[in-house]
């Protein structure tokens, strides 16, 4: 790849560190006695369900009938990397790395507020590990960018090569399934 590209990545995964690093300080500095405090922000349950819209009791099922597919894909999940990371050697998406549910201590949250931040949380975990996975497996079969820009990728897109270049896709791709393991 370009060297500088891969100086920009580096400066990138430094700074990626830096802000995680001051991420972690910041939330150290919430201590117990901030989120104890936090109580009297909780909204009683009845309050809560009392000023609900109707329209959100009835879509509510709706959202939650999505937890059936999410269990569908997470078990595909498992089973796909298992097979295929253990036969292409790609090393496997650990998923405590993208699965957080710390929400439920806050205090200041009823239980449905609760239930709700665990499903959030969850999906948004999910779709995450899946885009890891994703990500990987296109790295090994096809790391090569699109012609038209995407609105958003995965952390291993930049690393593809440039549409058309068939010449540097063949002197680059044993290196990005290297990378890969």
């Amino acid at each position: 790849m370009n060297s500088k590209i891969d100086e920009i990545f580096d400066t990138i995964r430094v700074l990626e560190e830096q802000l995680k690093k001051e991420l972690e300080q910041e939330e150290e500095r919430l201590s117990l006695n901030f989120l104890t405090a936090q109580k009297k922000f909780k909204e009683s349950l009845l309050h809560y369900l009392w000023r609900t819209p109707v329209l959100h009791y009835l879509t509510a099922p709706i959202i939650y009938a999505g937890i059936i597919p999410a269990f569908i894909l997470e078990i595909f999940l498992f089973v796909y990397q298992m097979i295929n990371f253990r036969v292409y050697k790609i090393a496997p998406v650990l998923r405590k790395d993208y699965f957080v549910f710390d929400r439920a201590s806050l205090d200041f949250l009823n239980i449905i507020e609760k239930i709700n931040c665990f499903y959030c949380s969850y999906f948004s975990g999910l779709l995450q590990y899946t885009t890891e996975i994703l990500g990987r497996t296109e790295q090994f079969w096809c790391p090569i960018r699109h012609a038209r820009k995407l609105r958003s990728h995965h952390a291993h897109y930049l690393k593809f090569t440039p549409y058309g270049d068939g010449k540097r896709y063949r002197e680059e791709l044993a290196k990005l399934r290297e990378d890969l393991r």
